[in-house]
């Protein structure tokens, strides 16, 4: 019978290990999809409440985008606003700052409108340039245009 080296043992229980941990991580991820969007999703909706803003996310949505999607989560508005119309949330990334903000995205695919999501949000969003912005509603567009098509 062959002894396999002590060394080589660890090392394949450590890899065992470390495979196992990142499976678990993968399938916990996956399966939590549905908690975090809603979670999400209320959250969202209690800042357009600070805000006074009328609009308010009904549910997640799939989104309506085909090839690479922008990293961010699609919801359908209520009622009470133009119901055929998407909002994403999303984060920009500027100077090392995160910046919540959701995108209203009409059924053409346009984004009509862009707005902070948080009081921190609001601060930075004046400082961002408008290149830096166009860059996200060009992303979020294309990637609506080609879902649409």
């Amino acid at each position: 019978m062959i002894t396999i080296a002590p060394a080589l043992k660890d090392k394949a229980i450590l890899l065992g290990w470390i495979t196992g941990l990142l499976l678990a991580a993968i399938l916990l991820w996956a399966l939590s999809f549905n908690f975090r969007s809603m979670r999400l999703m209320h959250t969202a909706n209690r800042i357009l409440v600070s805000m006074n803003d009328e609009r308010r996310l009904a549910a997640p949505v799939s989104p309506p985008v085909a090839g690479p999607v922008p990293i961010g989560n699609w919801y359908r508005l209520a009622e009470p606003t133009d119901a055929d119309s998407w909002f994403f949330v999303f984060v920009i990334m500027w100077n090392g700052i995160l910046v919540p903000c959701g995108a209203q995205v009409n059924t053409d695919g346009q984004v009509t409108d862009i707005l902070p999501l948080g009081s921190h949000a609001k601060k930075v969003i004046d400082r961002i340039p408008q290149g830096i912005m166009h860059m996200y509603i060009n992303r979020i567009e294309s990637a609506v245009i080609r879902g649409i098509e």
